[in-house]
């Protein structure tokens, strides 16, 4: 059986991929945005580092929520900051991000 915090990291891993992918779609439509692929990437490991629940090589200071933070960051970015991606990617990035805490 799967424990409740794997089955929270499992989530936050499926929401953030989700996010991923559509940033990443909405930035590479007509010409491609630089700063919305980063943002996508960023996404992208974060849900790796909240699935895999190790401490990442670049900043080692905990586990599974660095992850979590890298997530909630880019998706409040996105939201907030005019000209990124916003809407339904960002809620998810954010979501994502807070699944990714109770895993933790």
């Amino acid at each position: 059986m799967l424990g409740e915090k794997r089955l929270f990291a499992l989530i936050g891993l499926a929401l953030g991929v989700l996010a991923a992918v559509l940033i990443l779609s909405s930035s590479t439509q007509g010409r491609v945005d630089v700063l919305g692929v980063l943002a996508g990437l960023g996404v992208l490991y974060g849900s790796y580092l909240i699935a895999r629940g190790k401490s990442s090589p670049l900043f080692g200071w905990a586990k599974s929520r660095t992850g979590a933070v890298i997530n909630l960051l880019i998706g409040l970015a996105t939201f907030f900051i005019p000209g990124g991606v916003g809407g339904t990617a960002s809620i998810l990035a954010i979501v994502s991000g807070v699944f990714g805490f109770l895993a933790a």
